[in-house]
């Protein structure tokens, strides 16, 4: 994976020998081959992300991991070092741990405070990338053709900061002041969603984490997206000193740096090399792969969950009463409270951290506890199962509040929330082999027997319901729609019109719906402040051979062509 125009060619470079290009379902590919050693092959596909961010990151490794399944994920490109008597300009560092600063609380008057992300990457990858000083001779001179290096100046203008910082900037340009070739390093890297050039946002990461060796916009959302999936190493080349001007000269040189430094790691075969399967699609005839149709079931897996359970005495005993509490303690407050939390005999059972937001005033903090929410999870305790369900309904409440779509408890289910002074809501997603674009809030107008004139809206809607089946977690989808009339509460003929829609709709129509959502529940996410709690894969799907179209089956009993609601025709 590279990010910029200049690291996806310089990845491009560094793997001269082409493969052509392959389109999966979700992106299209570079392919090449890479150098494994004593003979041998790597394919290896390039991916550069549409945008930068650790969101784009995450959407791009999840479409690429569904999409090749890889056995290694890489991220190559460039990175922000910190000073240092070790390391410098164009020097490599190797990620063996992601540190995700992308959330944090600014307090009134305060410190800006990190709930810290990320972790550690794959063992088996972080064992072999300590002991790469070994590797020498499999590594080879790997530098040998890059550019010669480009100078550094220190002058006037050149470094700001603290007068503090300035002055390890200028003490690490001097300690390599001596020209030679660039080296590689391994250790922690910080990520978040913003281009860190200003020293005074760092220096506060470095008092959490000192051994920081640099710093980048997209090592977290990947990591977050292959965690406990794919292995993941981030390659990054340094092309500035945050406090130090860069210089485009130097960021070519750091794109070709780490690129040729992924090429030499391949050649230690990090990770087995896969033999090639012939499918059973592959082998037949083109008329018959023409006529490989893709069925989807509605549940989709549930790939990922808060780790931490947080469990503490509460000051209720219920989560209705709870909120009374919260409400009477701090009535004038209305900052964000997560869902993600339940109350049950007097125990506050949570996703979230009860710290970190003003749930701290109706629990206990001094006995805060944190437990293996997979225990959890996969308990044969019901009642402990029943209290995750409960979470994992509050979770996704939260993660599809970011996406502008509101659970309603009075129809059980979650819509696309707009109001109906606002123009039609679009979504667009990916259909089944273009990228489309759908209504998903529509207004209607509409004119009764006695000529008054009724204004309403449908709202693309489904029921979600968690389902363990077969040792995993899947939510389960069933599209529906919610007709309102003032873009919140339920229209007086909701029934009606939900009636008459479902008559008229096609496979083809729940399919497109159940598209829709799945896009809505993988998307980016763009929330600054918080992370997503639940991660999705793709829809369950099945290939199978038909030569049946689907114009050629009729129903039960013939649709009606229109239904008539309150003396309108609706069509």
């Amino acid at each position: 994976m590279t990010i910029r125009e200049d690291e996806f060619r310089a990845v491009l470079n560094a793997f001269p020998d082409d493969a052509g290009v392959h389109k999966g379902r979700h992106r299209e590919y570079a392919l090449r081959s890479a150098d494994a050693g004593n003979g041998r092959k790597y394919s290896v596909a390039i991916l550069r992300q549409v945008e930068q961010g650790n969101g784009e990151a995450q959407e791009a490794a999840r479409d690429l991991l569904d999409d090749l399944q890889p056995s290694l994920l890489l991220i190559v490109g460039i990175a922000g070092g910190v000073p240092s008597d070790d390391i410098t300009l164009g020097d490599v560092v190797l990620a063996t741990r992601i540190l995700d600063f992308s959330i944090e609380a600014r307090r009134f008057e305060g410190e800006t405070t990190y709930n810290v992300g990320g972790g550690a990457i794959s063992k088996s990858i972080a064992a072999g990338v300590a002991n790469l000083g070994a590797r020498e001779d499999d590594l080879g001179d790997w530098w040998s053709d890059l550019p010669e290096k480009p100078p550094v100046s220190s002058g006037p203008g050149k470094i700001y900061g603290p007068q503090d910082w300035q002055r390890k900037v200028r003490e690490s340009l001097r300690a390599h002041a001596k020209p030679r070739p660039p080296l590689f390093y391994s250790g922690m890297i910080a990520a978040s969603d913003r281009l860190v050039k200003d020293p005074k946002l760092l220096i506060p990461w470095l008092k959490t984490a000192r051994g920081i060796l640099a710093v980048e916009m997209e090592s977290a959302g990947v990591h977050r997206a292959t965690h406990e999936r794919t292995p993941m190493l981030s390659i990054r080349g340094l092309s500035d000193i945050v406090g130090l001007k860069r210089y485009d000269s130097w960021t070519k040189y750091a794109c070709s740096s780490a690129a040729a430094f992924a090429a030499a790691y391949l050649r230690t075969q990090p990770v087995d090399i896969k033999r090639p399967v012939a499918s059973e699609s592959a082998q037949s005839s083109e008329t018959d792969a023409d006529r490989i149709e893709e069925s989807f079931a509605n549940i989709i897996p549930l790939r990922h969950f808060p780790e931490i359970l947080y469990v503490a005495p509460a000051h209720a005993t219920t989560r209705k009463a709870t909120w009374a509490l919260l409400n009477a303690k701090t009535p004038q407050v209305k900052d964000f409270i997560p869902n993600a939390w339940t109350v049950h005999d007097k125990m506050f059972y949570g996703f979230v951290d009860p710290e970190r937001s003003r749930l701290k005033t109706v629990v206990d903090i001094g006995a805060v506890e944190q437990l293996d929410a997979k225990e959890w999870a996969f308990s044969q305790n019901p009642n402990w199962r029943r209290l995750f369900v409960q979470l994992l309904n509050g979770a996704l409440s939260d993660d599809l509040g970011a996406q502008g779509v509101r659970y309603f408890k009075d129809q059980d289910h979650y819509a696309f929330f707009g109001w109906p002074n606002e123009p039609d809501r679009t979504l667009k997603y990916q259909n089944l082999k273009v990228r489309s674009t759908v209504t998903v809030v529509m207004h209607y107008e509409r004119i009764s027997q006695t000529g008054k004139k009724y204004t309403y809206q449908r709202h693309n809607a489904f029921q979600g319901r968690f389902r363990l089946l077969g040792g995993d977690w899947y939510l389960e989808i069933t599209p529906t729609y919610r007709f309102t009339f003032d873009g919140k509460s339920l229209s007086g003929s909701h029934e009606s019109l939900l009636s008459g829609i479902k008559r008229l709709e096609r496979n083809r129509s729940v399919l497109s719906q159940l598209l829709q959502w799945q896009a809505v529940l993988r998307a980016p996410w763009r929330r600054v402040g918080s992370a997503r709690q639940l991660e999705f894969a793709p829809l369950i799907s099945l290939p199978f051979r038909s030569a049946v179209s689907e114009g050629s089956l009729t129903a039960l009993d013939p649709p009606a062509q229109a239904v008539v609601i309150d003396g309108e025709v609706e069509e």
